[in-house]
């Protein structure tokens, strides 16, 4: 046996995944969320299929099942992928001086952000209030958590003494999160408001809140 047919056997009998394979499915994957993403957010989930995502990632159909469990668990990789990044982002505005410019200006990027991925928002909604399993494993794989980019600029004012003494910054921005959320499902998903007009709304809604924590 030569030195290359023997190292070949060695690869294939270790029980050890070579590197390159773990690059392979690493880049599958990738690929299958990116296109994942494009198709749901086009087609919604049952108008998407695995051949279609298969296709426009230009991997075979199959992986989808074996890297996530079908349709409904490539979904929820792709939210846990997004919320995992957007975690990661930094805030695009300096530090404000006062809690309701910071808030302001913060309720401007979220919103933002949540509007350019409306369609998918809208998709991950629906199917959550109709698919049970979905809900389930969307529940045990997505860890939700107060954005810290918030906290920090809050806990800033907070150390600077710019809020009353004994605010509680995690809780306040627990508020300010859970407003959000609701202001985006049924503002903009149900309602479909316009834009600048939630965004006003939720602008006047943070400045008033701000007064029972500003100095």
């Amino acid at each position: 046996m030569s030195e290359v047919s023997h190292t070949k056997v060695l690869n294939e009998t270790d029980g050890v995944p070579s590197k390159p394979k773990k690059r392979d499915r690493s880049a599958s994957e990738e690929k299958l969320m990116n296109a994942g993403l494009e198709i749901f957010s086009k087609h919604g989930f049952d108008g998407a299929t695995t051949k279609m995502i298969a296709k426009k990632a230009d991997v075979n159909e199959s992986l989808i099942g074996r890297y996530f469990e079908g349709k409904s668990g490539l979904l929820v990789a792709i939210v846990t992928k997004f919320i995992e990044e957007m975690s990661q982002l930094s805030l695009p505005y300096a530090p404000q001086a006062n809690l309701a410019d910071e808030l302001t200006e913060y309720v401007k990027f979220r919103l933002h952000n949540g509007c350019i991925r409306e369609e998918f928002a809208r998709i991950i909604f629906v199917q959550s209030l109709v698919d049970k399993k979905f809900k389930k494993q969307l529940r045990e794989s997505v860890t939700l958590q107060l954005d810290p980019n918030l906290v920090e600029r809050v806990q800033r004012l907070s150390d600077l003494k710019k809020l009353k003494p004994g605010t509680d910054v995690q809780r306040l921005c627990q508020h300010v999160d859970t407003y959000l959320d609701g202001v985006f499902f049924f503002d903009r998903i149900l309602i479909e408001e316009k834009q600048e007009v939630m965004l006003a709304d939720t602008e006047g809604f943070v400045r008033t809140y701000a007064k029972l924590f500003d100095v």
